[in-house]
């Protein structure tokens, strides 16, 4: 069944644990400037480099992963919050079984798989 998007006034405890291993994304909501969405990675699972043509935020709700940019590679831990410029191509590799919160600005983004 698809997870309802949270509407204006709603709210989500994103720090509950209930994670059904099969949902990876869980799109929490989006309008026409702005994504959120929470991703489940469990260990050693990687993402493939891509962009956004927006601006990211990627916030570490739990566990500890790896973001790789074009200019260095960080480990995001419990509590870490990242930055990523607009364009920022970006891969990411979980140590622990993890939990982000991300957020993507929409400004007419559109996502690219880099080639």
């Amino acid at each position: 069944m698809a997870q309802k998007h949270l509407s204006s006034g709603d709210s989500i405890n994103i720090l509950s644990a209930n994670n059904p291993s099969n949902i990876p994304a869980q799109a929490l909501f989006k309008d026409a400037q702005l994504e959120v969405m929470r991703l489940y990675l469990p260990a050693t699972k990687h993402i493939a480099a891509h962009q956004v043509n927006g601006t990211i935020t990627i916030f570490c709700i739990d566990g500890q992963v790896e973001i790789q940019t074009d200019h260095a590679s960080k480990i995001l831990h419990t509590g870490d919050l990242m930055y990523l410029a607009a364009s920022a191509s970006h891969a990411l590799t979980a140590i622990d079984d993890s939990s982000l919160l991300v957020t993507i600005a929409l400004q007419g983004s559109a996502h690219q798989a880099n080639a």
